[in-house]
């Protein structure tokens, strides 16, 4: 009787034997929290933490007007490619054992910490996000999860629709993050005014009003009423909408950036808004060593670009093009007189 229980006994023995080896196998398994590195809901993701070894930082979050860097307005479609990531991403490989301690060694030394919020003050994943495989087509992640624990080892991370790495969305160069608007006003029913001043020629200053609709005046420097050209103060306005800059002014040294934001602007725009009042100040930019005009003469100011503070604190460079269109002399917004018969 005993004979015929044995190998029943030894079969039960067996399988716990090899349940209990894949539940300790942590190093190879698939399966479990610490592999779950996707975030299904990114609409509740409301703070992204990113660290670097270096020492930089980038505090990423939602607002309702939409997300900040760091205390100041970031770019959306940057943090939209983090968000597309998290829901996106996926386990390409596992990393063969050979090769783990290396990978993690590594990763000791050079990954970025990413704290992913929603909606508490204790992350709900972070993400240890290392180089790139061999093949550059994957990168190299530890999941950690507050709570759980953090996998003791790495995985080759992709993402769905992807080839490349990701590891080069993860950085903290604030310039790269914040976002360039200079104004945004998509409803133009929040400004009520629009006032220019140019310093060296005051009466080439003007004021704008807006009361919605078609309810716009333009007033000169001394505010009286004008005849306006009416296309081109609503070109003028719709420019305000989505005003940006194209760079920051980096290749000024501290003491050339003190001594132009002590200079007189060329222009000062103000304008007031449901939000308040926002103002503007735009100066002259020199020419860049070398330049030319079209025949062949040194030229000895930019034509294409000119100085603006953005936000009281951030010098930035704007493209002419876009802002002639709003600092331009009021002679050049009134209407033209009609011709004697």
């Amino acid at each position: 009787m005993l004979k015929r229980w044995i190998p029943l006994l030894s079969l039960a023995v067996l399988a716990a034997v090899a349940w209990w080896l894949w539940k300790g196998n942590t190093g190879s398994t698939l399966a479990g929290a610490l592999t779950d590195f996707a975030v299904a809901d990114t609409a509740s993701v409301d703070r992204i933490f990113i660290a670097e070894k270096t020492g930089g930082t980038a505090d990423l979050r939602r607002t309702a007007d939409g997300w900040t860097v760091n205390g100041m307005p970031a770019k959306n479609f940057q943090v939209d490619l983090l968000l597309e990531t998290f829901k996106l991403v996926e386990l390409r490989a596992p990393v063969p054992k050979s090769m783990e301690a290396n990978v993690l060694r590594l990763m000791a030394g050079t990954a970025k910490k990413v704290e992913i919020y929603q909606g508490g003050k204790t992350p709900s994943k972070i993400w240890w996000v290392g180089g790139s495989s061999s093949d550059h087509y994957g990168t190299y992640m530890v999941l950690e999860i507050p709570g759980k624990g953090r996998s003791g080892v790495p995985f080759e991370m992709g993402m769905a629709g992807f080839t490349g790495v990701l590891n080069t969305r993860f950085h903290t160069v604030i310039d790269d993050w914040r976002s360039s608007r200079v104004t945004y006003y998509p409803r133009l029913a929040e400004i009520s005014r629009v006032d220019l001043e140019v310093p060296a020629e005051p009466g080439q200053g003007f004021s704008i009003t807006y009361k919605g609709g078609d309810s716009l005046r333009l007033f000169d420097a001394n505010g009286q009423a004008m005849a306006m050209d009416t296309a081109r103060v609503q070109d003028l306005m719709l420019a305000l909408r989505n005003g940006s800059f194209e760079g920051f002014a980096r290749q000024l040294s501290p003491g050339q950036r003190d001594s132009l934001l002590r200079s007189t602007p060329l222009y000062v725009l103000k304008i007031t808004s449901t939000r308040g009042v926002q103002r503007i100040p735009f100066w002259y930019k020199a020419a860049d060593p070398g330049a030319k005009d079209l025949s062949f003469e040194p030229m000895t100011g930019d034509i294409n670009r000119m100085y603006a503070l953005v936000g009281d604190t951030a010098l930035v460079l704007v493209q002419r093009f876009w802002w002639d269109r709003v600092t331009r002399p009021a002679s050049t917004l009134q209407a033209p007189r009609a011709s004697a018969p």
